[in-house]
């Protein structure tokens, strides 16, 4: 198991195990906990936490609870997205991460009223663990990025189906970069870094979050449940714009290429602190589910 493999499995259970206690230690009706936690425990690679605890790692700052909390936040937050997105009105998905979505287990309701739990949970979380301006200024971030100027923004985006790629790249970075980026920068926040610092991080996060998009889309050709566990062509199904749907396979390849290269060359300058930002990115150029 390589270092990064090993950070990810740790790291990961540890965010799995703090959604889990604070959910089942919370007085919320039964149906509503067992729904929320049927998604969050359908597995995923916890990429969001982990980037974020990852960042503070390279800022050579001790993980805490309290940064397991707000990694957590951050889950709480990408999971009640894909409940929502999985719903009929959004994408219609019968199937993700290789078992019926939440809508289909519970019905639309309670899977609306899933995702709304996790929503809120995951900023009350990060205000019981708040305890400088730097905290709340990382969980103002957060919020941000998952409000109408980020994730919001970029699923209304997605609904209008964008016809050029330079509006599809920017769906890509509002819809799914939003939040990525926010994992590393808020955690940059956190750890008060410079402003330089600061850039560079972000440039590394947008550049990041639209490679991991692109190869989202090459994968959603691949069959359901051997790779990503999601239908194969959700995206054709429902005529959606995508980059490689414009542009084909190979340029699809080619622009993946380039912005994990461009990633890579935000954070070049640094020292080996952020060898696991380097590996994580490589890791998601190349990915298979």
């Amino acid at each position: 198991m390589t270092g990064l493999d090993a950070f990810i499995k740790e790291y990961g259970n540890q965010v799995t195990v703090f959604i889990n206690n604070r959910i089942n230690e919370s007085k919320a009706p039964d149906i509503i906990k067992e729904a929320c936690l049927y998604s969050i425990n359908a597995g995923g690679k916890r990429i969001r936490p982990v980037l974020f605890l990852m960042t503070l790692n390279a800022l050579n700052v001790e993980i805490s609870k309290k940064h397991i909390a707000y990694a957590s936040s951050i889950e709480m937050i990408h999971t009640y997205s894909l409940i929502h997105d999985d719903l009929p009105p959004m994408d219609d998905d019968d199937y993700r991460r290789g078992q019926p979505t939440s809508h289909i287990k519970y019905g639309q309701a309670y899977a609306i009223l899933a995702g709304d739990a996790l929503l809120n949970l995951s900023f009350e979380t990060m205000l019981d663990y708040a305890s400088t301006v730097k905290d709340i200024a990382a969980a103002r971030d957060i919020s941000k990025a998952s409000g109408y100027e980020g994730m919001v923004g970029g699923q209304v985006l997605d609904m209008n189906k964008p016809e050029c790629v330079k509006d599809i790249l920017k769906m890509y970075s509002l819809k799914t970069g939003a939040l990525i980026k926010t994992s590393v920068v808020s955690a940059a926040i956190m750890a008060g870094a410079n402003k330089s610092i600061l850039k560079r991080l972000n440039d590394y996060a947008e550049n990041l979050g639209i490679a991991f998009q692109l190869r989202d889309d090459f994968l959603d050709k691949t069959d359901i449940n051997e790779k990503t566990g999601k239908p194969k062509n959700s995206d054709k199904k429902n005529n959606k714009s995508t980059y490689i749907s414009k542009r084909g396979n190979l340029s699809n390849e080619i622009k993946l290429h380039k912005h994990t290269k461009n990633a890579l060359a935000a954070i070049q300058p640094f020292d080996g602190s952020y060898d696991k930002l380097r590996s994580l990115a490589e890791y998601l150029d190349n990915r298979m589910k």
